[in-house]
């Protein structure tokens, strides 16, 4: 039986544990964060907050999504939204599922790809890569105000919960 994303995202979530930005990896010195989600009284197995970040990038290019994965492998993950803050990119809505008014607008700041401007009804699911976005304005001023954004957008109550983080010290400041 396939979850019922729709209702899904209109439910209030928790974090379920205390979350914490991985070490970072790689030439780009990604960090990541996976954040299991309750619903209700229970954890939903599959359900996760992802977020990345560059501990290079300071106050940019970060981004949390709401995803589930219904199996072990990450090839089966379903994106449901996500937020993209402050990106190196900008983004242009070149789908042809669209909406007219955003259909080739280019966005160079902050975005979020919703739910409902990615849901596919004939398929029961969102599009894959969540194409479609629109622009957040006012952007949001700092981590912590984006944590509050991102809280709101995901209908996340404990959303606090998520430290920032450890950004790289500047040795020329």
């Amino acid at each position: 039986m396939p979850l019922p994303f729709r209702a899904l995202m209109g439910m209030d979530k928790k974090i379920a544990g205390l979350p914490q930005w991985s070490e970072p990896d790689g030439p780009d010195k990604g960090i990541r964060l996976a954040a299991s989600l309750d619903v209700g009284e229970a954890t939903l197995q599959g359900l996760e907050l992802i977020g990345r970040a560059r501990i290079d990038s300071p106050q940019a290019d970060i981004s949390f999504s709401l995803t589930y994965f219904p199996t072990s492998s990450r090839r089966d993950a379903v994106s449901l939204a996500r937020l993209d803050w402050r990106p190196r990119t900008s983004h242009t809505n070149n789908d042809e599922h669209s909406p007219p008014a955003l259909f080739m607008v280019e966005i160079s700041g902050t975005h979020h790809h919703s739910f409902e401007l990615n849901w596919l009804s004939a398929h029961g699911r969102p599009l894959k890569w969540l194409p479609v976005a629109e622009p957040i304005n006012p952007d949001f001023q700092g981590f912590i105000d984006l944590l509050d954004g991102v809280g709101k957008i995901f209908r996340i109550n404990d959303i606090g919960v998520i430290p920032e983080p450890s950004w790289a010290q500047d040795l020329f400041s």
